[in-house]
């Protein structure tokens, strides 16, 4: 089997080569090692020389595996390399007044309160010194009849105070500053009315720009069609990309029922236009002369215009983009007559959109892509031939439905990892939505065609109507059918390991249905299901504390064999626990939580003991000081307390509550004022008392042993 699947390997060079360039990225991006660039080229250097030095000296070549280890080592430590190139430097000036000319990269999106947008600077001046600058921003701006009318490359010059981007630090929680921070994005900011001047209009990218235009243009004829409403959020999503305008009920639908991935422009889109256009242009293929086809050769570099021209329309986004390279390639092989290796054509559009941004590695999105791609292309032609069917209407929807499986085979484990969700009738949904986008996809491009003839376009626009609100019906039916998701799941990084190596493993089986693939498939199973069982008896003879960062919101949870989570009475809802403790909680798959009240007395379990404000837990003592807490000591010995966690913004001072206690740390938590705390920081330093600012530092996480 192992013989058998390296020479498959060699056979496909950019598989080869984009395993190690991976890996150098990852690394790269988990460590964050600093090169210096004389010693990375002199090593670089020294590998080419090593790699020439062996070929030259061995015409037998005996030790090539030298030659190969050099190459691997050299692709490594160019995706490595690569990664601190993209990385941006620090920004120098947060909290200051500065005055700046900046660019609009996006166009504004309308919020509750504000117009939210991207820029990029352009210059900045402090202290009488002008500074050029290429750093990304956002920006919000109080709502006005100006802001409404600001478009995609407009300039605008600001005098005001960029913002670091905070992070909570919420244990697991999705760390929204790193996100922007990989995308070049390094602050924020919220401009009045008075504190901004547009000074240039569409200064931008000619190609975006022209981008931009193009969809407000379609979207605009999608308006004057009378799609509306939902149905008009749906099909702008399906066709331009744009998924702002999705109400929450119906973005949960698509979640729930395991259809969200139609809403987001990527390979499917990509290869239904593809079909399409490939379809209508095959006329092509006729024309040639004697020794040269040139049909093909014009035909493929139509596809690849039309191809590149929807990428653009959809705002370049990284799902697009990789499909758009991957079909490149595909088209540009098929006209030169050259048998197409799928796999390679896949590695060979994402090292080159890794060149270009290795960040893209950390994508969800990137990495559901090329997982479902794999798995279509391999899984898919072996479930379909596991019935032999005759009738093509049922032919179609076993292919539909082998194609889901498929896919969900691929992508399970990072879905799982991601999101905790899986829809168990994705089966289903993907039979009904798949044809169904497919269908509004055509009928919208031939609105689009038919757009200057009246007559003809509302006859398309109605039908369009209709399948997008059957669309958006089926899955809500899909979604209120009994036990339609399981969520919640826990999936940890071992879990998304473990279950990776099993679909390897499996692939491997249905190729060599050797009986040691079984052995190591059932030796995965034992190490795994004994890691979990040894990780829930750990985590639950631990006992941890937590103090989570919620605005305005006191969230102290106490987790061991069970969950308890002490806040003040009806201060938490669904939305609360989403964005706060939730991430923590699947990781821990402690999802079931206990409430307790700060200022009630109860007696949790053995290990748990509280009493109004003092909670004693593995030996460990906790007081939480809030304005309801009332403290009397007789004597003048202090009381040890291991943490004291102050709420609530109550009015003390540092050296009071010193005074009656000796502590090894002190909490602030979320729900006091930023400038209590400030003041709070400043007496701990002159006091030298460890402290830990949730608001400022993110989360408190502690064992209590």
């Amino acid at each position: 089997m192992y013989f058998s699947f390296l020479q498959i390997i060699k056979q496909l060079p950019f598989i080869r080569l984009i395993i190690p360039f991976i890996v150098g990225i990852s690394l790269q991006i988990g460590i964050s090692y600093t090169f210096d660039y004389y010693l990375l080229f002199a090593v670089l250097l020294i590998i080419l020389l090593f790699i020439e030095f062996i070929k030259y000296n061995n015409r037998r070549y005996k030790l090539r595996f030298i030659s190969g280890i050099s190459i691997n080592l050299l692709f490594l430590i160019t995706g490595a390399w690569l990664v601190q190139v993209n990385t941006n430097d620090v920004f120098e000036y947060y909290e200051k007044e500065i005055i700046a000319e900046v660019l609009l990269s996006e166009q504004p999106v309308e919020k509750e309160k504000s117009f939210k947008t991207f820029a990029e600077i352009n210059k900045l001046i402090l202290n009488d010194s002008i500074y050029g600058s290429d750093k990304k921003i956002v920006i919000y701006f109080e709502k006005d009849s100006f802001a409404k009318k600001l478009n995609y490359g407009d300039k605008i010059i600001f005098k005001s105070r960029i913002n670091e981007i905070k992070t909570s630090g919420n244990p697991y929680e999705f760390d929204y500053k790193q996100f922007l921070f990989r995308k070049g994005i390094v602050g924020q900011i919220y401009l009045r009315s008075a504190n901004w001047k547009r000074t240039a209009e569409e200064q931008a990218n000619s190609v975006f720009a022209f981008a931009n235009k193009a969809r407000n243009y379609l979207a605009n004829i999608y308006r004057n069609n009378n799609i509306e409403g939902n149905e008009f959020a749906v099909l702008q999503a399906l066709t331009l990309g744009d998924k702002s305008e999705i109400d929450e009920d119906v973005r949960q639908s698509y979640v729930a029922s395991g259809a969200m991935h139609i809403l987001a422009v990527s390979g499917l889109h990509v290869g239904i236009i593809y079909v399409l256009f490939n379809f209508f242009f095959r006329f092509f293929d006729k024309l040639k002369t004697k020794n040269y086809a040139y049909g093909k050769v014009l035909k493929a570099a139509i596809l690849i215009i039309i191809l590149w021209s929807f990428a653009i329309i959809s705002g370049l986004s990284p799902s697009v983009s990789r499909a758009a390279t991957m079909f490149t390639f595909v088209i540009i092989g098929r006209a030169m007559k050259r048998k197409i290796n799928i796999y390679n054509s896949l590695a060979a559009s994402a090292f080159i959109l890794l060149l270009i941004n290795p960040y893209q590695i950390t994508n969800v999105g990137f990495q559901l892509s090329y997982a479902a791609v794999f798995a279509i292309v391999y899984f898919q032609p072996r479930i379909l031939k596991i019935f032999v069917i005759k009738n093509k209407v049922i032919y179609y929807i076993w292919s539909l439905t082998a194609v889901s499986i498929a896919a969900q085979i691929g992508t399970i484990p990072i879905t799982l990892f991601y999101f905790h969700v899986f829809p168990w009738y994705f089966m289903l949904t993907n039979i009904i939505v798949i044809p169904v986008a497919t269908l509004i996809i055509y009928l919208a491009v031939a609105l689009l065609l038919t757009s200057f003839i009246p007559a003809v376009s509302s006859f398309f626009a109605y039908i369009l109507n209709l399948c997008i609100q059957f669309l958006n019906n089926s899955v809500s039916v899909i979604e209120s059918l009994p036990y339609s998701f399981s969520e919640n799941i826990s999936f940890n990084t071992s879990d998304l390991i473990f279950s990776s190596l099993l679909v390897i493993l499996f692939a491997a089986f249905i190729s060599y249905k050797q009986v040691k693939t079984i052995y190591n498939i059932l030796l995965i199973l034992i190490i795994w299901l004994s890691c979990n069982t040894f990780s829930k008896a750990h985590n639950n003879s631990n006992n941890k504390l937590f103090v989570y960062n919620i605005k305005d919101i006191s969230a102290i949870n106490i987790i061991g064999e069970k969950n308890y989570l002490i806040t003040s009475k009806n201060s938490f809802n669904k939305n609360t626990i989403k964005y706060g403790p939730l991430s923590n909680w699947q990781h821990l798959n402690k999802t079931n939580y206990i409430p307790v009240n700060i200022s009630d007395s109860v007696y949790i379990s053995n290990s748990i003991v509280k009493y109004k404000n003092f909670i004693l837990s593995n030996s460990k003592k906790i007081l939480i000081i809030n304005n309801e807490t009332q403290i009397r000591f007789q004597g003048n010995d202090k009381f040890n307390i291991d943490y004291i966690i102050i709420s609530g913004n109550p009015e003390i001072k540092i050296k009071e509550v010193l005074e009656l206690f000796n502590t090894e740390t002190i909490i602030f938590d979320s729900s006091n004022k930023y400038y209590s705390v400030k003041e709070w920081e400043i007496e701990c330093k002159n006091l030298n008392q460890n402290y830990h600012s949730v608001i400022d530092n993110g989360a408190f996480s502690k064992k209590l042993q």
